[in-house]
């Protein structure tokens, strides 16, 4: 037991530390709102597309595209979708209020905080675990621009206008073509399926941007915490965080742990369900014209809280003989 907690606690505390360090740099700043919106751009339009590749292009596949938690994953988000708007109204009569809860309760941050978890429990890029991140990314692209349309569309002061949606199937599409993200998986997956061999010093340059990813990301993560508004919605705040961080995770880790899924795909099903509200949830809430400051107060608290939520999970499973 005490040999599994000084592991769990070494995958765990250099996360940690990161978002401290933002947090305090933040605080006295030596780290401003632009920057940190500017390298949060960088991370998700470059570093994490070559962290993917990185991730995948020297991998054996054969493997990876046979886990069950792909499939696995995808219906447990859209399950928990339809889940939130019918529990959510019950908490909240306010749409755009609404807007913001169901969308961080369903969108999780996996590729900039789960997928460094996964690869601190393996010591390695796992393909599966990228795979099932990978469809979840188009998952949450397909399902959050109606969902926020549709949110959007139900706020007094948007039904009083006389304009019409700006929902359009071939924009989605395109935009999710465009998605450097999965432009990074389809790359990566298509370079490892041929073999295709990357020159020494391409192999040096991809790695070397991959190791910013770790560090960056979470520095910048507890850059953008903020509680500033936290009083005025904490009960939903706290709602949602109960959700994200306990309620999905042990239902949805429930069959896999039952089954004796491998490690894997195990840890895999925890990156989707175990990871708090994406940071983008936020951007997009705000465009929709919904509760940004309420969805800002989800992804800051989610974020706070859970490396410890990620701690005790880690634990449970290497206590339980299920990930060594």
């Amino acid at each position: 037991m005490l040999e599994n907690l000084r592991v769990t606690f070494s995958i765990v505390f250099p996360f940690l530390a990161y978002m401290a360090i933002g947090f305090f740099l933040k605080r006295i700043g030596a780290i401003t709102d632009d920057f940190a919106a500017q390298a949060n751009r960088l991370l998700a339009n470059v570093l994490l597309p070559v962290n993917i590749f990185n991730s995948l292009y020297n991998k054996d596949l054969s493997s990876a595209f046979r886990t069950p938690a792909a499939l696995y994953c995808a219906v447990g988000v859209l399950l928990m979708t339809a889940v939130l708007m019918w529990l959510v109204p019950r908490w909240e009569k306010d749409p755009a209020k609404q807007g913001a809860m169901v969308h961080c309760g369903v969108r999780s941050n996996s590729m900039l905080f789960a997928l460094p978890i996964a690869n601190g429990i393996f010591g390695y890029e796992v393909p599966e675990v990228v795979i099932v991140l990978a469809v979840i990314v188009l998952v949450n692209n397909m399902e959050a621009v109606p969902m926020m349309e549709y949110y959007r569309g139900k706020t007094p002061a948007y039904a009083g206008r006389q304009e019409k949606s700006r929902f359009s199937l071939k924009g989605m599409v395109l935009g999710w073509l465009r998605t450097p993200l999965l432009i990074g998986v389809l790359i990566g997956t298509v370079w490892g399926l041929l073999r295709i061999p990357l020159p020494e010093p391409c192999a040096k340059v991809v790695s070397g941007l991959s190791g910013v990813v770790v560090p960056l990301a979470f520095v910048v993560l507890g850059a953008r915490l903020d509680f500033s508004h936290l009083k005025a919605n904490r009960r939903n705040v706290m709602r949602m965080v109960l959700v994200k961080l306990v309620i999905a995770p042990a239902v949805f880790m429930a069959w896999p742990m039952a089954a004796r899924w491998s490690p894997e795909n195990i840890v895999a099903v925890l990156a989707v369900f175990g990871a708090p509200a994406a940071i983008i949830a936020y951007a997009m809430t705000e465009y929709y014209e919904c509760d940004a400051d309420m969805a800002g107060e989800i992804i800051s608290l989610s974020s706070a809280l859970s490396l410890f939520t990620m701690f005790l999970w880690i634990f449970g499973l290497k206590q339980s003989g299920l990930i060594s």
